[in-house]
């Protein structure tokens, strides 16, 4: 088996095509499972600025607390694969996405009564990308339908590309794979305030001005159109019971608030998303990149970026965000019994 894959199978390509094509097997129940998690930051930074076309001190003092809580499930089809879906090298990674990607596709379509017919020739080849063109017009733009349509042609280029994976391992494997599925639940809440005070040149005016910043927000379900557990990924190591859970980039839900700024005496406001901290969205992804199954984490980040997420503003910015998280991966709770008749 290459351990290199075609050049058009990017990391993002291929894990999203990992979303579709659950199925049960026959040898194996399917498992739920909630991944809960639990985030808050709380950070302090200041900016300076010192122009020569301007000169004079231009400065900033700014602090954020936020809070994040995920909810969302994820199903294994009980299979325990051979090869590790979020494997830290990245060829390894990438072929245990793409041979999957190929056998839930074959899985899927033989479930139905059907047969896996692969484009050979190039005849065959044009036919597919046509029909792949005409299905991704028939959605009309709608999110949902164009990640299930571009989901279900990668599939079947992931068989072409990889015959010999279609194959099962006669092997027993140790990693479960748990992915999005149809109808999958997921909840989400982010609380949000920044405040922003200093002085900077204002050309308008020809002088240095106060200003100041407010962000607020306190949005549940924040979503890009998409549902939270699409943009999850996990692997359950079941050979490692120490450090057996592994979560590919976790997705922070930006929420919507209202931005203040305030200068020479007037006001804007704006409706926005509201930004998390880069440093702390890495370090929460890092964690979770092996972890226990449950567990809790705290650490403090230099935040050498600006809060508001405004790259336009150049100074020296320096600060710390203490950044606290919970997690657990876990069965869901039983439904309640139901009152005897």
């Amino acid at each position: 088996m290459p351990n290199c894959l075609p050049a058009r199978w990017t990391v993002a390509a291929v894990a999203m095509a990992l979303a579709t094509f659950i199925s049960t097997a026959a040898d194996a129940a399917p498992i739920d499972r909630r991944l809960h998690l639990v985030a808050t930051v709380e950070a302090t930074q200041t900016w300076k600025k010192n122009d020569p076309k301007y000169p004079g001190d231009q400065y900033s003092k700014g602090s954020t607390t936020q809070r994040y809580e995920l909810t969302l499930d994820l199903r294994s089809d009980g299979r325990r694969e051979v090869r590790n879906l979020l494997a830290h090298d990245l060829n390894e990674r990438l072929e245990a996405k793409t041979i999957h990607l190929a056998r839930q596709a074959k899985r899927s379509i033989e479930a139905k009564g059907g047969k896996l017919v692969l484009p050979e020739t190039e005849a065959e080849q044009k036919a597919f990308d046509k029909r792949f063109q005409e299905a991704i017009y028939g959605c009309k733009g709608d999110a949902i339908c164009n990640r299930d349509t571009n989901l279900q042609y990668a599939a079947i280029l992931a068989a072409r590309d990889y015959p010999e994976a279609l194959e099962e391992d006669p092997e027993p494997g140790q990693y479960l794979y748990f992915l999005p599925f149809k109808g999958c639940t997921s909840r989400s809440r982010v609380t949000l305030k920044l405040a922003i005070d200093g002085v900077r040149y204002n050309k308008t005016s020809d002088k240095f001005v106060p200003f100041s910043e407010r962000r607020e927000a306190d949005t549940v379900d924040a979503s890009d159109g998409l549902p939270l557990c699409d943009h999850f990924t996990v692997v359950l190591d079941t050979a490692d019971k120490v450090r057996g859970l592994l979560v590919e980039n976790v997705h922070i839900p930006s929420p919507v608030g209202v931005t203040e700024f305030t200068e020479s005496g007037h006001t804007s406001r704006t409706t926005e998303p509201q930004p998390m901290p880069t440093a702390a969205l890495e370090w929460i992804t890092a964690t979770l990149r092996q972890a226990p199954e449950r567990g809790t984490a705290s650490a403090t980040l230099p935040l050498s970026l600006p809060l508001n997420a405004n790259s336009t503003w150049l100074g020296l910015f320096t600060g710390t965000a203490k950044v606290t998280l919970s997690w657990s991966f876990s069965a869901l709770p039983a439904a309640p019994a139901r009152p005897a008749p």
